[in-house]
């Protein structure tokens, strides 16, 4: 069954009523204004700032119309939604604007009680549990946050989910290694790599998992995608440490051997760094 009102903001925006998605959007900040508020709903928030996010190159002052306009067409986006239930309500306050979302799911405050709950079971030490939580929240994430926004405030917002998801996928792949999982490591690392591209661990890992293997050739085009990224966007060499693993891997050190959560974390944490594997692991 539909959702009388549904909110997507990862990947893309999306706001559907009765799982028909909102296609045509009036001219001017509606959309804007809207995912703005999602960020507070039950909050007043201020015209002022609101002018500064939605317009941040223009000037206000109180007689300025451009606010006002958003938030008529906004409501009139709102007029369509299902009556009785689920509701999101644009309302006017003296000091500003306040969007109430009644019993409306947004996926970005679940990622985030989700990831919550699976930093708490980490913290008490249940792994199963804190790697089960961290799979929901990994499979919600599905895309960037409002990717298209080019505000500050939602740049802000995607790169705090990012990270979130990021510290997830480490303990996914960190899970998996403890496991001896060759694949689970594989699949996490492909994850990260996704998310970010230039993170230098999840490429150690992928060679070590093919040092294991015996997929020497493997470890060469790793480290070779790693190494012609890292210069080519970033102008920088891999560290030290992805060299010094790198000539490891390639020349068989590790073949044939079982994974050793101990050698991993040497390995992938060279000289006190943080790690994929923690020493409390």
């Amino acid at each position: 069954m539909e959702e009388p009102i549904s909110v997507r903001t990862f990947g893309t925006f999306e706001l559907a009523f009765g799982g028909h998605p909102v296609e045509r959007w009036k001219a001017g900040k509606a959309r804007s204004l809207l995912q703005f508020l999602l960020l507070r709903h039950g909050r007043i928030v201020s015209r002022d700032v609101l002018h500064e996010s939605l317009w941040p190159d223009a000037s206000w002052s109180k007689g300025s119309s451009s606010l006002k306009v958003a938030a008529h067409m906004l409501r009139k986006i709102l007029a369509g939604q299902p009556v009785g239930g689920p509701a999101l309500r644009l309302l006017t306050r003296e000091s500003g604007y306040l969007l109430e979302a009644v019993d409306v799911p947004l996926d970005f405050e679940v990622f985030i009680r989700l990831a919550d709950e699976a930093h708490a079971a980490q913290l008490r030490g249940d792994r199963a549990e804190a790697a089960a939580l961290y799979l929901r929240t990994e499979g919600l994430y599905a895309g960037d946050f409002l990717p298209d926004e080019p505000y500050e405030w939602a740049a802000a917002q995607r790169e705090w989910l990012r990270s979130r998801l990021l510290c997830g996928l480490t303990y996914l792949a960190e899970t998996n290694i403890l496991h001896g999982d060759h694949v689970g490591v594989i699949r996490w690392c492909q994850r990260m790599l996704e998310v970010e591209p230039f993170h230098e661990e999840a490429f150690r890992a992928l060679m070590l998992v093919h040092g294991h293997l015996g997929q020497l050739e493997q470890v060469q085009r790793w480290y070779r995608l790693c190494a012609g990224r890292l210069h080519d966007r970033l102008q920088m060499a891999p560290d030290p440490a992805t060299r010094r693993l790198y000539t490891r891997a390639a020349h068989g050190t590790f073949t044939g051997r079982a994974i050793d959560p101990q050698v991993w974390r040497r390995e992938l944490q060279p000289e006190g760094r943080p790690s994929l594997l923690r020493p409390t692991a």
